[in-house]
């Protein structure tokens, strides 16, 4: 059912993907916008106009614009739960010499000190810092974190404007483009790598078994433990991913969340540090025959009572469009209808056997608790 933290699609051959990595340093262990608020982020300031060098992009210019405002993430992790008096945390630290630090990546969207970096890179931290580079370390606070989408949103507080990068569009990523990735591998900070786009609409791996809504844009740009969190440029200099995960048994094959899925959660981080997750009450698959069936998604379950039901739908449906979006994927649809909004009413398109497309209109409903533990039950155990 929507609401389901793992991506739906075709079932994945996950064999070799036990490796898959999440792409933060730990030195000592593991480690939809809401409805009517400003976007967080700034778009203001008009893109780099890619110049050209003997009609090569200038990449030395790119990066130079874009450096300022990529930050370092260093977290120090909480003690285990127990470890509640001096002794038991002064031994702590004694068997990981010194407290667990970790390194991650982030960049600013906003001049007065707002960050974005993963969800996994400061997940269990104690305290957090952002290295602005030059020595300047501020401490940052954990606005919001959303381990399904694997975004988390940070605050400090600077004593002078911060540098920013624009956010591009990801949607409009095309396989092959340049890409440049910024961050600090291995804890070697401003390091940064050229690619290319190498896939987009990676929804059938979860980093190290994470169930959750991905949709990753694939790179061949290096990215190493460490780069998590970090942005994914155009040679426009606008961001069009976060640097996510890296397969560790092979190379050149990295993943990056569309930042497009970041807009949709950042405005809800900021207001509540959560994102509720709207839901409408279907199970869908791809069409079985691909050469036959109508481009869409084939609707496979109904949950009684749920919005679906409400609105007619049924078994057998085509899901063409949401929202004025074509659908092609599971995946796809799964994404803008948890990001929608709760209680919002939107209108699906659909097919019914032969008839011609209509449209619908569905009252998007909360996530219920029960399909919440169902969805993460069927997630962990690779059941789609």
């Amino acid at each position: 059912m929507f609401g389901s933290p793992r991506a739906a699609g075709a079932e994945a051959d996950m064999a070799g993907w036990g490796a898959l990595i999440v792409a933060t340093l730990s030195l000592a262990g593991p480690d939809a916008q809401a409805a009517g608020l400003k976007p967080l982020y700034s778009e203001s300031r008009a893109p780099l106009p890619p110049p050209t060098v003997s009609g090569l992009p200038d990449l030395s210019h790119l990066a130079e614009s874009a450096l300022p405002a990529v930050v370092g993430v260093i977290t120090t992790a909480a003690a285990p739960p127990g470890a509640k008096d001096e002794a038991l945390r002064d031994l702590f630290d004694k068997l990981n010499d010194g407290p667990r630090r970790g390194i991650g990546s982030g960049f600013v969207i906003q001049r007065d000190g707002w960050v974005v970096t993963n969800a996994h890179v400061v997940e269990g931290a104690a305290s957090i810092e952002v290295d602005l580079g030059g020595g300047r370390r501020l401490a940052a606070k954990v606005i919001g974190a959303d381990a399904e989408s694997d975004v988390a949103l940070l605050k400090v507080e600077a004593d002078r404007p911060l540098s920013t990068i624009p956010l591009g569009d990801s949607d409009r990523v095309l396989i092959a483009e340049w890409v440049l990735v910024i961050g600090s591998p291995f804890g070697l900070d401003h390091s940064v790598t050229l690619g290319i786009v190498s896939h987009t609409g990676r929804a059938d791996i979860s980093p190290v078994g994470r169930p959750g809504t991905y949709d990753f844009i694939q790179t061949d740009a290096s990215i190493n433990p460490g780069n998590s969190g970090g942005p994914v440029l155009n040679l426009r200099g606008e961001v069009i991913g976060i640097a996510t995960a890296v397969n560790a048994t092979g190379q050149g094959i990295g993943f990056a969340i569309p930042i497009n899925m970041v807009k949709e959660v950042i405005g809800q981080l900021r207001q509540t540090g959560k994102v509720v997750r709207s839901w409408l009450g279907v199970a869908v698959r791809e069409p079985a025959t691909q050469d036959t069936a109508p481009s869409g998604v084939v609707v496979t379950e109904v949950a009684a009572g749920g919005p679906a039901a409400g609105a007619g739908m049924k078994v057998g449906d085509v899901i063409t469009g949401f929202e004025g979006h074509a659908i092609r994927t599971p995946a796809r649809l799964r994404w803008y209808v948890s990001t929608a909004g709760v209680g919002r009413s939107v209108e699906v398109r659909l097919k019914r056997g032969a008839g011609p497309e209509q449209a619908v209109r569905v009252s998007l409903a909360e996530v219920p608790a029960a399909e919440q533990a169902r969805a993460h039950a069927r997630a962990m155990l690779g059941d789609d």
